[in-house]
């Protein structure tokens, strides 16, 4: 057990050194546009469409939740956050979501993965309602 409290110690202060020299390059505009949008637009069309049907979209659904888990954390790093309210709020709630997502996919359970689309889609939009400008509204 001492060990394994080691281990998590050693883990936690490499993740707060690597933080700490986190240099972002990307935009959070560019992060939305080239990974979250086209995430999101998947696994809602494969919910319009009823859900994952088959092994390989369940796969493609965990992937596409997996990414969206990743991308929110990134929304969180460096200069990024625009606000320490709406933004951190939404993009912890994006991550909760879509990591509920991933797991729901890979245990193939349309009920909690389609509640888990809703959750993120919920998400972006409390952010998206204060920080989009309005001629990105459109």
């Amino acid at each position: 057990m001492r060990m394994r409290l080691l281990s998590v110690l050693a883990g936690a202060v490499a993740a707060v050194v690597l933080a700490q020299s986190y240099t972002g390059v990307a935009t959070p505009k560019q992060i939305m546009a080239g990974v979250q949008k086209p995430a999101m637009d998947s696994l809602a069309a494969m919910n319009k469409a009823g859900g994952p049907k088959d092994d390989k979209e369940w796969e493609v659904a965990q992937q596409g939740a997996a990414v969206l888990a990743e991308t929110a954390q990134l929304l969180l790093m460096g200069e990024r956050p625009k606000d320490q309210d709406v933004w951190v709020k939404s993009s912890q709630r994006l991550h909760t979501a879509a990591v509920g997502s991933t797991k729901a996919a890979e245990a193939k359970d349309l009920k909690t993965w389609q509640a888990s689309i809703g959750q993120m889609g919920g998400a972006c939009r409390s952010c998206h309602n204060v920080h989009r400008k309005d001629k990105d509204k459109k």
